[in-house]
């Protein structure tokens, strides 16, 4: 493991254990919706989701543009573009591409809308993937990022002092821990314009928020970051507070759109 590109490196290659994770967070939900409002999806448009994934976000994207509109997917993990093309097999508006870094694969002006939901965080060269992104936008087309900001968690048991401990410990699994904040200069300097900003607050109280405390204390252990027994017993805190409704997960999601 090299410790300085492992948050691009733990993308290319995922653990079964991890993938099924992934399949529960991943799975769209109608909620999601509302994180895609300011991006104006239409009938009709052609869009690019870029982080993919295992597809699910593109297939409601699909779902939205109907059968005029079309969807590209790009991942950099193999496994992931499989089974999303296995997923989009019945569908001829839908297509994922595996890809390297930040080049994307398409012509200029390709594409009406570009998708980025959870997935700057980790690029390597962000500004290259956000030049990409503007070169494959038409010259009316927006970009619009959804990506969290991991100085803003609220984990109840936990205090402050623990939460912030726990994610630092995790910090290296990401390019950018604190890329909501960073999204809007960063789409400015690549010269987008008319740069807008809103927050989405997560809030779990069931569990589900689990699977991302769960994927962060995998990579806690693979770096060793903090002592095994301490990781366990702040989950087992966790699974204690849901158990006796004490528990709760708050993150906020930032939601930027820009225009080309």
């Amino acid at each position: 493991m090299n410790i300085d590109t492992f948050f691009t490196d733990h993308w290319r290659e995922i653990e079964d254990e991890r993938v099924a994770r992934y399949e529960q967070m991943f799975v769209w939900r109608e909620g999601q919706r509302a994180l895609l409002a300011p991006a104006e999806i239409g009938t009709g448009q052609r869009v690019l989701d870029v982080g993919a994934g295992p597809g699910y976000f593109a297939l409601a994207l699909a779902d939205m543009v109907g059968a005029s509109g079309s969807v590209d997917g790009v991942d950099i993990n193999a496994r992931f573009v499989g089974d999303a093309n296995e997923r989009a097999a019945a569908l001829d508006n839908v297509r994922f591409h595996q890809v390297e870094n930040h080049v994307l694969p398409f012509d200029d002006g390709c594409f009406d809308r570009v998708i980025c939901k959870n997935v700057l965080e980790y690029v390597p060269d962000l500004p290259a993937l956000l030049t990409e992104c503007r070169r494959v936008l038409q010259p009316s087309g927006r970009i619009h990022v959804i990506d969290s900001d991991w100085g803003f968690v609220v984990v109840e048991p936990w205090d402050k002092p623990t939460v912030d401990a726990f994610f630092d410990a995790a910090a290296p699994a990401f390019n950018e821990p604190h890329i909501g904040r960073r999204i809007p200069g960063l789409l400015a300097t690549a010269g987008f314009t008319d740069v807008g900003v809103k927050l989405a607050p997560f809030v779990d109280r069931e569990g589900t928020g689990l699977n991302v405390l769960t994927n962060m204390a995998s990579y806690i252990r693979t770096l060793g970051t903090l002592p095994e027994d301490r990781v366990a017993e702040l989950l087992q805190q966790c699974r204690d507070g849901i158990e006796h409704g004490t528990y709760l997960f708050c993150l906020p999601q930032f939601l930027v759109t820009a225009s080309k």
